[in-house]
């Protein structure tokens, strides 16, 4: 009889210590807060309580939530945090500062001055050129006394006009290139704030994916946690072998290192959004609308050959190279000028009065006959930079026609993924659910338990992934068409 109390009392403990560890993300709530994301979008975060403490776990179907307490002491980002940090950004607050702190647009901004004061110095080429001219008078030495001093060597001032009327179209095509560096700065200064644009919104977001992705993979740990607990009690009265505590410890360390992992990528996450913005912030949780049915993607590769900024400033500055090819083969030809003098003496020699030099006029025309092949090599290497900057076009058209493809291709798997991990969690949740009925009643295994909980997990892992995959990709398509906030307005990201 004794005997039979005790076996009764030993089935009843392993039975409460089971029903803890099922504990999850669907199955026993204890408390549920609805916070509204959007108007179609909501998420449950349904709060348990184990020997770790408590633990946000999110509904991963799309909304995010603020980031959970760990139970651990310290964690990757506690070792890069500064000593404070400012409260929440929306994601157009931590925009406008990283335009305001980023070194990378201020130097595309001085690129694009620079090419500016380029063109008024081509400009400059068109006016007339006006000297002016001071001297003494000149002191002679070991000159014969039959010559006489001229009245140039006497102190006088100079006034000096000169304008040219023909250069073969050196002026032209120096103004041409000009301004076509001025175009290829301009665009490349678009295209870095776009960049800086959506480095930051990439940042943002994957701060919110990793805390998603934490909060799910502290959960997972927890209740294989709970299970493990639950291992120790029945393989220390005898209901269950060895085999299986060692199995379950082995689920435990997979469950946190699979959390370190996703602890060291939102520090890093974190550090990147730091280094956007120049200090750390706490980002909205506001989570991404479903993905939409449909989208045109082979409308938007069509445009971005046209319109992507970095092409462009190539373009132009192919352009540019074109014309200083140009502008270096007519500093072969003459160059024809009008030279205008007045001169105005200081002193007077030999009694002389009044102005005695005054002013005069001339056509001055400058050949150049040989200068030891300067200009062949300007020729030269001009040329050679033609070609280059030929070369650098057709790379670079290339290059974007491959990102353009990579980035469609990626949105399209990542919506695909991302419908199948919906069904995956959702089959993943009603199998754990029977199988833990089943682990309590001795019919169903302790791997086939452990096994469908990691399904369960990497479902909600994956579905999360997807759908932040798919936003980005298809925002770097918008990059790619030099047309990142047009792309968040209409991805509404927020």
């Amino acid at each position: 009889m004794k005997m039979q109390i005790k076996k009764l009392a030993y089935s009843a403990l392993c039975t409460l210590f089971v029903s803890g560890c099922g504990t999850s993300v669907n199955s026993t709530t204890i408390n549920s807060t609805m916070i509204n994301s959007n108007a179609t979008n909501t998420i449950a975060i349904n709060t348990i309580t184990t020997n770790n403490g408590t633990a946000g776990v999110p509904d991963l179907s799309g909304a995010v939530l603020s980031p959970p307490v760990l139970s651990q002491g310290d964690s990757a980002d506690q070792m890069f945090r500064p000593p404070s940090a400012v409260g929440t950004f929306s994601l157009a607050a931590a925009l406008k500062q990283a335009q305001d702190y980023s070194l990378r647009t201020v130097i595309s901004r001085a690129r694009l001055e620079e090419a500016q004061r380029r063109i008024d110095e081509a400009k400059a080429g068109y006016y007339p050129k006006l000297q002016a001219m001071a001297k003494t008078s000149d002191w002679v030495s070991d000159r014969s006394s039959q010559i006489e001093k001229s009245f140039d060597e006497y102190a006088q001032m100079q006034l000096t006009l000169q304008y040219n009327l023909m250069d073969f179209g050196r002026t032209t095509h120096a103004l041409g290139s000009a301004s076509e560096i001025h175009r290829s700065a301009s665009f490349s200064s678009d295209g870095e704030t776009n960049s800086v644009t959506f480095d930051t919104v990439k940042a943002y977001l994957d701060v919110r994916r990793y805390t998603l992705l934490l909060a799910a993979a502290t959960d997972h740990v927890n209740v294989t946690s709970a299970l493990v607990d639950t291992l120790n009690i029945r393989v220390a009265g005898g209901g269950s072998p060895q085999s299986e505590l060692i199995r379950g410890q082995l689920a435990l360390t997979n469950a946190q290192n699979r959390q370190k992992t996703i602890d060291l990528q939102l520090a890093k996450a974190k550090q990147k959004l730091r280094s956007l913005l120049g200090q750390e912030i706490s980002v909205e949780t506001i989570g991404l609308d479903d993905i939409p049915a449909t989208a045109d993607f082979n409308a938007m590769v069509a445009s971005i050959q046209q319109n992507n900024p970095n092409l462009k400033a190539r373009l132009a500055e192919l352009n540019g190279a074109k014309e200083d090819v140009l502008a270096s083969r007519a500093a072969r030809y003459p160059s024809i000028d009008a030279v205008g003098a007045y001169k105005k003496p200081v002193q007077n020699p030999g009694g002389l009065d009044g102005n005695y030099l005054g002013s005069n006029v001339a056509l001055q025309i400058s050949i150049p006959v040989l200068d030891g092949g300067i200009n062949s090599s300007r020729i030269g290497q001009a040329e050679a930079r033609l070609r280059a900057a030929e070369a650098t076009y057709g790379q670079l058209q290339r290059d974007i026609s491959e990102m353009a493809f990579n980035l469609s291709n990626d949105a399209v798997s990542a919506k695909d993924r991302w419908i199948i991990q919906g069904k995956a969690k959702a089959d993943a949740s009603r199998t754990k659910d029977l199988y833990l009925d089943e682990f309590r009643l001795g019919t169903r295994s302790l791997n086939d338990l452990i096994s469908v909980q990691s399904d369960f997990f990497n479902a909600n892992a994956g579905r999360v992934t997807s759908q932040y995959d798919y936003y980005l990709s298809v925002l770097g398509l918008y990059l790619l068409a030099g047309r990142v906030d047009y792309g968040i307005k209409t991805l509404q990201l927020r």
